[in-house]
């Protein structure tokens, strides 16, 4: 890339530029159909009056409510500002166990309460009015739409809306909502007594009594301000927020982890591989979430899922960074979403890739007591910067003749449509399948951007992204250099830089077109092979263990504004705790 230095951040340059400088093929290598193949359908209806709204930076990440005091949390992270930009305007919400047990904020310089109980080895963390204006600069570099989380359990009204106060200054229209408590359905819990912070008595009753002072003294503060409650996965607790007076307007947040049965009987809910890519897990994930949006349509109040991931078993397992979690995540983000959640958060951590949360979507360099300043994503993270690649539309789902192969089409206001389809087969054992999409109108052109990787355990290399930076001296390159030699320009505190962006993923590994960041925008993207102009179907030869994203252009609108073929690109931002010494008890049950 002519002019531009290879240890700069991805941030800094153009996507579709680092995408040129890949040298991406014209047609989708191996897209077209091969005789013999197996065969699958997939038929994309028009798109139903009762659509669900689908808002590009809907899914976001979530962090613990102690990540605020995190310094590395700013503008001047390279890395987090680049990843938080692929997501395209993501929802950021902090929130986790740490809200109750170990966040304190203060205006007034206190300190840190020494009468709490807290685990050993923890630490109760001070969150001030400075961190919300540093992690606000980091919100406003990256479109990031903002929810905080008060502590509930210590029952400090005052506080709380001292908090929020001090966090719409900060944030401004940023700030879409305020959390009270997380997860109040766990405040007492006889199977894990380190996490209760309320006597046995605590139930629904004294959850809505305490709800409704706190959104009172928040909104003598900051009137209108949307509550974000309960942050559970039962309906007795959604309906004890939805109680509250003055809990108003009010956004019914919902936590779902269907694999968190953790060495117990429930085999279905153990965090496995073939629980994660199997069709059960998909049928529970629709259960629950079609049951939380009518509650939240019978409430008048959209349904955000303000904590998910896979699994939420303590340590690794068996799905942690692996393609099984990662095919699972893009597809459980559209399946969410199209069934009526508003806003999807990912829980994720800060802490480094060796020894901090297992299932984050991205972790740091360094180690527990000494993390570092470089981010990379995890095989998860890879997926949801995918399924952030696509624009705002009406997602409705699509028709397909197998239960291991579901479809997801996205209708956009140019008239193009995203279609997304998650392949469940496993990909060591099976072959591509060639698959026939029959669409409601003469198609012109598609395009393809695909997550796959040589098996369901395959991870993506982060400590490779990682450890490149810092190699050895050298800023710049020559003009047209893309070295990918010795020559690696140090920089201590980017991972994510240019020079990575343009060096394919190892063979094998989990990637997205075989690279990381960033997502080839669509204009950018190859296009699938021997489709047949003004035709409402065509084929294409699906890998096992993929996820793709297609952009179908109409035939009746062959070029879109720039006159590439394709639609324009999408307007807005540039392209409990995982905690490994504590479960998620409060959750085991995944949401179910």
């Amino acid at each position: 890339m002519s002019g531009v230095a290879r240890n700069a951040p991805l941030h800094d340059v153009d996507p579709a530029d680092v995408v040129a400088a890949r040298n991406a093929p014209e047609a989708y290598p191996a897209s077209a159909p091969t005789r013999g193949d197996t065969s699958a359908s997939v038929r994309v209806p028009t798109t139903p009056s009762d659509a669900s709204e689908y808002q590009q930076g809907a899914v976001g990440l979530s962090f613990e409510s102690t990540d605020l005091a995190d310094q590395r949390l700013g503008s001047d992270s390279d890395d987090l500002v680049s990843i938080f930009r692929a997501l395209n305007g993501p929802t950021l919400r902090f929130g986790g166990n740490s809200t109750d047990r170990r966040m304190f904020f203060t205006s007034d310089d206190e300190p840190a309460p020494t009468d709490w109980k807290v685990t050993e080895g923890e630490r109760i963390t001070r969150v001030t009015p400075s961190d919300l204006q540093r992690v606000a600069g980091f919100a406003d570099a990256t479109g990031a739409s903002v929810i905080v989380s008060v502590d509930l359990a210590h029952d400090d009204p005052d506080r709380a809306a001292d908090f929020a106060e001090h966090a719409h200054e900060a944030f401004g229209d940023q700030l879409i909502g305020v959390m009270v408590g997380n997860e109040p359905n766990g405040f007492h819990n006889e199977d894990a007594p380190g996490l209760s912070v309320k006597g046995p008595g605590w139930n629904t009753l004294q959850y809505t009594r305490q709800l409704t002072a706190y959104s009172t003294a928040i909104h003598e503060r900051v009137p209108g301000l949307r509550i974000v409650a309960p942050g559970a996965y039962s309906a007795d607790w959604w309906d004890a927020a939805a109680a509250s007076r003055t809990a108003n307007p009010l956004a019914l947040a919902v936590h779902q982890y269907p694999l968190s049965e953790c060495g117990t009987d429930n085999v279905q809910q153990r965090p496995t591989v073939a629980n994660a890519v199997g069709s059960v897990t998909r049928e529970r994930v629709d259960s629950f979430v079609q049951r939380a949006a009518v509650d939240a349509t019978s409430h008048d109040a959209p349904l955000w899922i303000t904590e998910t991931s896979a699994s939420a078993c303590a340590g690794s397992n068996a799905i942690t960074e692996t393609l099984a979690s990662a095919v699972y995540q893009a597809e459980y983000s559209v399946r969410a979403l199209s069934r009526g959640a508003e806003r999807i958060a990912v829980h994720s951590s800060l802490a480094p890739c060796h020894g901090g949360a297992p299932m984050s979507p991205l972790c740091a360099n360094g180690t527990i007591d000494h993390p570092g300043e470089r981010f990379a994503l995890r095989a998860n993270g890879l997926a949801l910067a995918l399924v952030a690649s696509i624009p705002s539309g009406r997602v409705h789902p699509a028709t397909t003749g197998t239960s291991d192969l579901t479809g997801y089409a996205v209708e956009h206001d140019d008239g193009s449509t995203t279609l997304v389809l998650s392949d469940f087969r496993d990909p060591g054992t099976a072959g591509t399948r060639t698959t026939t999409v029959t669409m409601p109108d003469g198609v012109a052109r598609v395009t393809e951007a695909q997550l796959s990787a040589a098996e369901w355990t395959s991870e993506y290399p982060v400590d490779t992204v990682l450890d490149h930076a810092g190699q050895s001296t050298g800023a710049t390159a020559s003009p047209a250099s893309t070295s990918h030699g010795a020559d690696y320009p140090a920089d201590p505190a980017i991972g994510l830089s240019v020079e990575e962006a343009v060096r394919p993923v190892a063979s094998g590994s989990v990637a997205v077109d075989g690279y990381g960041l960033p997502i080839a925008p669509a204009a950018s993207r190859p296009a699938v092979a021997g489709v047949d102009a003004g035709e409402r179907t065509f084929s294409l030869a699906l890998p096992a263990g993929t996820t793709s994203v297609l952009t179908i252009t109409p035939s009746d609108r062959s070029t879109g504004p720039s006159g590439t073929g394709v639609p324009s690109e999408p307007t807005g931002t540039p392209s409990g705790t995982m905690h490994p010494s504590g479960s998620r008890t409060s959750t085991r049950n995944g949401g179910q």
